[in-house]
């Protein structure tokens, strides 16, 4: 692995924080297909998450979980009195957005608002199991990019690595 992150330094094809990206999206992605979970939740988080270095990841993680759970709730509360309509969406992006500015939960306004509208047209039978699984796999999402981003290249990118 180490070996694969410096010739790629030497290329200079991608930065730090691509690399931990593409690395944060393929562990997610196993650990959700192996728990047969639905994967797109997590590996959205996933992306969002990373940051440039392992503090702004862990701090940024403890905001943008609840705001996906506010989001997650929302999108749950309106598909269960709306079903998948218009009105769903738009009511669930927007008290998402307004909830969690309100909260100061702005740093997990795109997790939030991405989930609340992505999981209204994936609902399964059992609306509170939804809500469960988008929890989880938001959580896996970013529990993963956050560890990624503490245990590979955890400082800011290094002079002369190119950001992609």
């Amino acid at each position: 692995m180490k070996n694969l992150i410096e010739s790629l330094k030497n290329y200079q094809l991608f930065g730090g924080r691509t690399l931990k990206t593409g690395i944060s999206v393929f562990i997610t992605a196993l650990i959700c297909g192996f728990f047969n979970l639905p994967v797109v939740f997590a590996v959205i988080t996933a992306i969002v998450t990373i940051e440039h270095t392992a503090a702004d990841s862990i701090k940024k993680a403890m905001i943008r979980f609840p705001a996906s759970a506010i989001g997650a709730l929302l999108a749950t509360s309106f598909y269960a009195i709306f079903g998948k309509s218009a009105i769903t969406f738009a009511l669930a992006a927007m008290l998402t957005i307004a909830i969690c500015h309100k909260l100061k939960l702005d740093d997990g306004i795109l997790v939030a608002a991405i989930t609340a509208t992505a999981m209204i047209p994936d609902f399964q039978d059992h609306h509170f199991i939804s809500f469960i699984t988008r929890l989880g796999t938001t959580s896996i999402g970013i529990v993963v990019s956050t560890a990624v981003n503490f245990f590979l290249l955890p400082l800011t990118t290094p002079p002369g690595f190119i950001e992609i």
